[in-house]
């Protein structure tokens, strides 16, 4: 017969406290295990937004660089001597439009940027006008293109007051033409196309970008163009003329005159939109973007009229640019660049060279993490003070953001050019 086991040598259990104690530890235990996964999810998620923002900023300095480096290509067929070269459209705001092969705005807080309509709220109020800037380059996107739409010859403004019929001249006695332009020659120039005249002034050539609203023969023979009377006309040539495109001038090219009209030159433009193009790096944060982005918009350089609009890279905080420049006639590569921003770079300045710093913050939160006050951007050269200078980024509002600083100096590859 079994034996029962007896009382004092039975197996014994937990007691509750035991029981209990044991509960904290692996409470403990998991609470230390899941704070050390969320952690690692959040350390993660910041290096993936930093590696992000790192990627987003290797690609927009790779699109600036080659449409900084593609500035002025073909358009130098046009543009390389022209010390001023101004468009005019009714429809912009300003109305006056440089068309250098690069050049800058500054995208101060309700301003209005070249070539749109309405400011892009960025940066904001209070904020550094050097802060946020506008970069603007024209070129022909394709040689091909551009040689089967615009025409080859020069024609030359060529008959005085007393060569042309019934005022419609390139001068009269009293002013200076209003719509029309006598010619050379007419040939390939075809109503609708734009053109540029190329106005010999003291300092070099005032270039103007002009429409053509008709092709007629005058009088005694000689063929002109119109410019005012059509659709064109109307957006594109000033209400007074050339002689409105006088008073856009710096003073030191002198006042535009009759005598100047007089064998200047002109260029048929053609007038499909890919003739010529700008393109324009700028930082928007309207709908539908909620932090700041880096923006590439084409617009046609004969119409102003924009093609496309392509966003490049969220949290871009700022966008600086810097021109580096030598004197008109310096041998370049021997004398060594002066940076200036644009609107200290002078029309006896040639630009060599323009160095881009882009400033990208992360996207979210990191509470681990305090941003300095502002972030310092490197200079291109020693000694540089404001306004001639990058300026520094301040952080405000997002203390607990990541920043990081992209500069790239480019050199001017397809014209060296007077602004």
């Amino acid at each position: 017969m079994g034996k029962w086991a007896s009382p004092k040598h039975a197996q014994r259990g937990l007691s509750l406290v035991e029981l209990m104690i044991a509960l904290v530890i692996a409470g403990v235990l998991a609470v230390a295990i899941l704070a050390t996964m969320a952690f690692g999810v959040s350390r993660d998620t910041q290096q993936g937004q930093i590696a992000q923002m790192n990627e987003q900023a290797r690609a927009a300095l790779t699109l600036i660089t080659r449409d900084v480096q593609s500035a002025g290509f073909l358009a130098s067929s046009t543009q390389s001597s022209c010390a001023v070269s101004l468009a005019y459209d009714s429809q912009q705001s300003p109305n006056y439009v440089p068309q250098a092969p690069i050049s800058a705005a500054s995208q101060a807080a309700s301003s209005t940027l070249p070539l749109q309509s309405t400011p892009p709220a960025y940066p904001l109020s209070g904020q550094s006008s050097y802060l946020a800037q506008s970069l603007l380059m024209m070129a022909a996107p394709s040689a091909s293109t551009f040689f089967s739409q615009s025409a080859a010859p020069i024609y030359v403004v060529q008959f005085g007051t007393t060569q042309s019929g019934n005022g419609q001249g390139s001068v009269s006695s009293t002013q200076l033409p209003v719509s029309t332009l006598v010619l050379n020659s007419v040939n390939g120039i075809n109503t609708g196309d734009m053109v540029q005249v190329q106005v010999p002034m003291n300092g070099g050539l005032a270039c103007f970008r002009a429409p053509v609203c008709s092709v007629n023969a005058t009088g005694n023979g000689s063929s002109y163009i119109d410019s005012k009377n059509c659709a064109l006309g109307k957006q594109y040539m000033p209400s007074n003329g050339y002689r409105d495109y006088s008073a856009q001038l710096p003073p030191s090219m002198g006042t535009l005159t009759n005598a100047n009209m007089l064998h200047a030159k002109l260029i048929d433009l053609g007038q499909a939109n890919n003739t010529l193009q700008y393109t324009q790096y700028w930082i928007s944060e309207q709908s539908p973007y909620t932090a700041p982005t880096l923006m590439r918009s084409v617009y046609s350089a004969l119409t102003d009229k924009l093609i496309s609009n392509q966003a490049i890279a969220p949290g871009v905080q700022s966008l600086q640019i810097l021109f580096g420049v030598v004197p008109a006639g310096s041998t370049i590569g021997s004398t060594q660049p002066t940076w200036k921003t644009w609107g200290n770079v002078l029309p006896t300045d040639t630009v060599v060279s323009v160095d881009v710093a882009l400033v990208l913050r992360t996207l979210q939160d990191d509470p681990s993490y305090t941003a300095p006050a502002q972030i310092t951007i490197a200079q291109p050269a020693s000694g540089l003070s404001s306004p001639n200078a990058f300026v520094p980024v301040p952080t405000a509002g997002f203390s607990h953001r990541h920043f990081a600083v992209y500069t790239e100096q480019i050199a001017m590859r397809n014209t060296l050019w007077n602004p």
